[in-house]
């Protein structure tokens, strides 16, 4: 079922899809399952076959093409479908702004987590407020007139709401760093592990952002004291020392999860060889012409 997600969740809003997955799923799916079975099946036998039987061949690949064909008019309606299905639930659903968690409209606080929920349908915050036009659930923008619908806007504050309760929380569990500041969204910041000697590391992610945020946040690290220090200073690994402890800034691999997100390390750890370790200077050859000085 994984390409019927796929197909769901880019046509329509992600918090709609859960709920509408299950109907589409009946209704559209064993038609679609049974296509895709007959292009399946003919590839076997096409690939299966003997390659000398031309004329078996033929047919093999005249079943591919048919089965093909009807497979993409499954999905040519597919689309709308699950749009159908979605303005149909969207009637009678609300969106919890904080989990995502759909909920029938008369409730009034989510299920889930106890937010508060909206006082408008998910329907309703897809009505233009500039055209009165009812768009599709999952669009932005009016069809209309462009306005940014009631929904899209919702959904915008309440991303901002909880990026700004990430930043709020930095104080307190990592203050010893400057707060984030070079923008992204999505933010994280999560314990991720304890060592054997109840060191904490944390990490903070976010999405849209790329290498010069990343340049930016290290000169802001170096401008609040952070250092590159120890054995094999580096520009990924910065240390600053507060009342005797020295910590550390890590962004050795600050796209390891993908292109548009950023991760990076805070603990609190000495770099190798300690942070003050100073490189020996070389020592001095004593040669033959040193004897006759």
């Amino acid at each position: 079922m994984g390409i019927l997600d796929r197909a769901i969740k880019k046509s329509i809003n992600k918090a709609v899809s859960n709920t509408v997955q299950n109907q589409v799923n009946k209704i559209v799916a064993p038609t679609i399952n049974k296509a895709a079975d007959q292009v399946a099946d003919a590839v076997t036998k096409n690939i299966g076959g003997n390659q000398t039987q031309t004329s078996q061949n033929y047919q093999n690949q005249s079943n591919m093409q048919s089965a093909g064909t009807q497979l993409g008019g499954m999905f040519s309606g597919f689309a709308g479908a699950a749009q159908s299905f979605a303005n149909e639930a969207a009637k009678d659903m609300k969106i919890c702004p904080d989990c995502g968690e759909p909920s029938n409209a008369n409730i009034k606080f989510c299920p889930k987590c106890g937010t508060k929920l909206p006082e408008i349908t998910v329907a309703q915050g897809a009505v233009c407020s500039n055209c009165g036009k009812q768009n599709d659930i999952g669009k932005k923008f009016c069809g209309e007139c462009g306005t940014k619908l009631p929904f899209a806007i919702a959904e915008e504050e309440s991303a901002k709401r909880k990026d700004e309760a990430v930043l709020a929380k930095w104080d307190s569990i990592i203050p010893q760093f400057p707060k984030w500041c070079f923008g992204g969204y999505d933010y994280s910041l999560e314990l991720i592990f304890t060592d054997e000697n109840g060191i904490d590391y944390y990490s903070f992610s976010t999405k849209n952002v790329g290498m010069s945020a990343l340049e930016q946040y290290r000169q802001l690290l170096k401008q609040n004291g952070f250092i590159k220090a120890g054995q094999y200073p580096s520009e990924s690994q910065l240390y600053k020392r507060i009342n005797g402890v020295v910590y550390n800034f890590d962004s050795e691999e600050p796209f390891a999860g993908g292109s548009d997100l950023l991760s990076i390390n805070f603990t609190a750890r000495e770099p190798s060889g300690g942070f003050d370790y100073v490189k020996p200077e070389p020592k001095k050859t004593f040669g033959f012409k040193d004897l006759f000085k």
